[in-house]
């Protein structure tokens, strides 16, 4: 597929990248939405000893897998990318699901069958947590590492990405855990109120600082704030992943309690939120033109 209606003009416009978000790429962003908030939904089902939380976390982790082998030409070939771990962040990613899939099933089947072997369920809980923490934060890395893109090309997208995980993975355990405890709810909210103001700083720094960083940053951040894009990022990322939870977080706050109602609209939004982020960072990578256009 070209990339320009004109054979020269990758030469002389910005011309945005297609591999990770038209078509079958488009599972490429589903693939590390799913990763992020699996990884986050584990780490944080592990803090408040949830197994349905990890059970869940599992199962994400699995569609997470499947969204990449749908986004691959030839899936049944996928075996192959296990070979090239050194060079691959794709491979290191398929590596570290299958390494947090397996310790995770481990770790749900000693939490269910023998509750009181809290030595070896922790350790395993340790052990799939190191990997649900690689799988959340490699797909930034795996970002990050396309040199070419340069509103990609920052150290701050990996912790941008590991902390929307978190956050939409919090969301769920939330999900999950309305009607339980209500003293570890009111934990979970707290834990929730200080990621999403994490959230919204890293997404101001990292904007901020991709602006200066390039004349081809420049103009994806033009695209994201005041462009084509900015509709996904003004009400997907910053209305529904910000504003709604944090105005929810706050009312709760100063109420003490909260209605279902409102704690759902709170949930979905912030999925809302975490996946819009990664199909607005993923669809403003533009490739700098090879001359100035005139």
């Amino acid at each position: 597929m070209m990339i320009q209606q004109k054979p020269y003009e990758f030469m002389v416009k910005y011309q945005q990248q297609k591999d990770w978000i038209d078509g079958r790429g488009n599972f490429i962003a589903f693939a590390f939405f799913l990763g992020g908030i699996s990884g986050g939904l584990f780490l944080a089902s592990a803090y408040f000893n949830s197994l349905l939380g990890m059970f869940v976390a599992w199962l994400l982790a699995g569609a997470m897998g499947v969204s990449y082998m749908i986004h691959l030409s030839h899936p049944m070939r996928f075996w192959r990318m296990f070979m090239k771990p050194k060079t691959s962040w794709i491979a290191r990613g398929f590596i570290f699901i299958m390494l947090f899939i397996g310790f995770t099933t481990l770790t749900l089947i000693v939490g269910e069958w023998a509750p009181g072997a809290t030595g070896i369920l922790t350790a395993l809980k340790v052990i799939a947590g190191i990997f649900a923490f690689a799988q959340s934060i490699y797909t930034g890395f795996a970002v990050s590492y396309v040199s070419a893109i340069k509103v990609w090309n920052s150290a701050i997208v990996p912790v941008l990405f590991v902390t929307c995980g978190l956050t939409g993975g919090l969301a769920i355990l939330l999900a999950i855990m309305m009607g339980q405890n209500s003293a570890q709810i009111a934990t979970l909210e707290n834990i929730i109120r200080v990621v999403l103001i994490a959230l919204a700083v890293i997404i101001g720094v990292y904007l901020w600082n991709t602006t200066y960083s390039s004349a081809a940053a420049r103009e994806a951040v033009k695209r994201l704030i005041g462009g084509s894009l900015a509709p996904l990022f003004w009400v997907g990322v910053f209305f529904f992943g910000i504003v709604i939870p944090v105005a929810i977080s706050i009312t709760t706050y100063f109420t003490g309690e909260a209605s279902s109602g409102l704690l759902i609209t709170a949930i979905i939004s912030e999925i809302i939120g975490g996946l819009a982020l990664r199909f607005a960072i993923l669809k403003a990578g533009v490739y700098t033109p090879l001359l100035p256009a005139d």
